[in-house]
């Protein structure tokens, strides 16, 4: 009787650690596809992407004394589970962290959608004073020379220009720029620098837009305006037939087309665009820019 036992309660051991040991291989399998789903490396599986925030009015980032930091995050966040849910991108979650970050998880995409989708999206259309090729070796230009008031003349905006540094790094005054005043800008794909004048129309201005795929097959961006834009618009392409006007969004330059005749009806924004990077576009404009800059962490 005793070795009966004794077996059994072997056997039973042995089965109690195998349990075990399979239990244990099931949590480590599920905590590492865990992590994999929350890492957004691309698999479209779902992402977590965290942000610091920063002021859009102010070239150092700080909010001044007095703002309502938490209202404009949170408003910034509300905007940006839009432009997700827009998008596609079923149950985003936004949330805003007790330190000031904001941290987004979604279950299906990309982190690449995200870092897209959470630009400020600050468009504004802007005539071209002068456009160059962007040099290579060009020896860069601080922040605060990239805009000047409208009086500056055009020879030392186009001097400035052409010492700016285009590249794939963090713009530094990307969607802070002044629509008032003048603007020195890389084009979106790094290769033309460009001095462009006073808004002649902002972001706000836009009453939609939507992705519209041409008859040559390429993916554009179309809008409508609103309110005074609807009259200004079709009498600013009226008058400067021949010339060109930039499209600038966050500082840089999507297009910059010559105008060929006044436009009555909808402005197509045409440019470097497959389907997904005209969708993200037409949803920022439609949605708004965002009231602060989120930066993505590493």
């Amino acid at each position: 009787m005793t070795s009966t036992v004794a077996r059994r309660w072997q056997t039973e051991g042995v089965n109690r650690s195998i349990r075990v040991l399979i239990f244990a291989l099931l949590l480590a399998v599920g905590l590492v596809a865990g992590c994999s789903r929350d890492s957004g490396d691309g698999s479209g599986e779902g992402a977590r992407v965290e942000f610091t925030v920063e002021s859009l009015q102010s070239s150092d980032g700080e909010f001044a004394p007095g703002t309502d930091r938490e209202k404009l995050v949170t408003e910034a966040a509300q905007l940006l589970a839009q432009r997700l849910s827009d998008n596609g991108i079923a149950d985003p979650k936004v949330t805003v962290e007790s330190d000031g970050r904001v941290v987004v998880t979604i279950a299906s995409g990309t982190r690449a959608d995200i870092v897209a989708l959470a630009s400020a999206g600050v468009l504004a259309i802007r005539p071209v004073v002068f456009t160059a090729p962007a040099a290579p070796d060009a020896a860069g230009l601080d922040v605060e020379l990239r805009q000047a008031n409208a009086v500056t003349p055009p020879a030392e905006m186009a001097r400035r220009a052409q010492q700016l540094k285009c590249g794939d790094g963090v713009d530094e005054l990307a969607g802070r720029d002044d629509a008032a005043d003048l603007l020195v800008a890389c084009s979106q794909n790094g290769k033309s620098v460009y001095s462009l004048g006073p808004a002649i129309i902002s972001g706000a201005e836009i009453e939609n837009a939507g992705a519209t795929r041409g008859s040559n097959g390429k993916w554009n961006v179309t809008m409508e305006f609103r309110g005074e834009a609807k009259a200004k618009w079709p009498a600013y392409t009226a008058e400067n037939i021949g010339q060109a006007t930039a499209f600038v969004l966050d500082s840089r330059v999507l297009s910059a087309p010559v105008i060929q005749t006044a436009i009555a009806g909808p402005t197509e924004i045409s440019g470097d665009f497959d389907e997904a990077k005209a969708k993200h576009l037409a949803s920022m404009l439609t949605s708004g820019s965002l009231p602060v800059r989120f930066t993505p962490k590493d």
